[in-house]
């Protein structure tokens, strides 16, 4: 029986994930990497440290360390959200639905927590959830399924009755690790993608909530 809710922040509450590869290019492009849309989604849905400590990996660089690249990429993510973030459709509806049902509503982002209080203050969404979790000083994130785990302890339910909304795979694959229903809302472009099938339930938008059974 579901007893609470689990948002996922990027992606699901803001439409961020285009100025998360903005961000990402414009900061690996300026230490010499040459970085495009389809390498930014690779590592969608990971930690910014995880992200970059990825492409470190795969195509190291000179000149900055793997912490000053994190903090500029955090810095300009931040910037372009303030600039122009904006909500996605359905949040403010999705979020009464629930507690319309009476189920217990959470947050849990693989980002850091300055910038999910970035995005909450800048959406008017401060106090729209009963716990706020960031995975950054975790020892996994996603699709490991600690964050969501410890969400739901400090929901007091336990993992199984907990409906998590994901955008990405890595997110997707973290709710199911955690033995909890997912909602799985990806870009348009992979609406038809074969491995999101691993969601319990596939949409389009959070416009689509009310349409769904849970069990």
């Amino acid at each position: 029986m579901i007893k609470a809710v689990i948002y996922d922040m990027d992606g699901v509450i803001i439409d961020s994930e285009p100025l998360w590869r903005e961000a990402i290019i414009f900061t690996f492009n300026n230490v010499g990497l040459d970085f495009n849309e389809d390498m930014c989604r690779i590592t969608q849905g990971m930690r910014l440290i995880e992200v970059v400590e990825y492409w470190y990996e795969k195509t190291p660089w000179s000149g900055k360390t793997i912490e000053e690249v994190e903090a500029a990429l955090l810095k300009k993510v931040t910037e372009l959200i303030i600039e122009k973030g904006i909500e996605m459709e359905g949040v403010a509806t999705s979020l009464d639905y629930f507690k319309t049902k009476g189920y217990k509503i959470g947050l849990a982002s693989s980002s850091a927590l300055s910038l999910i209080n970035t995005v909450l203050k800048q959406l008017d969404l401060e106090d729209k959830f009963e716990v706020v979790n960031s995975a950054e000083h975790l020892n996994y994130g996603k699709p490991h399924p600690e964050i969501f785990i410890k969400t739901a302890q400090q929901l007091n339910v336990k993992p199984i009755d907990c409906l998590v909304i994901e955008d990405s795979f890595h997110g997707v694959l973290a709710g199911k690790a955690a033995v909890m229903q997912v909602i799985a809302i990806p870009e348009a472009e992979n609406h038809n993608n074969p491995k999101f099938n691993i969601a319990d339930y596939n949409i389009k938008s959070l416009t689509e909530i009310e349409n769904l059974i849970f069990e």
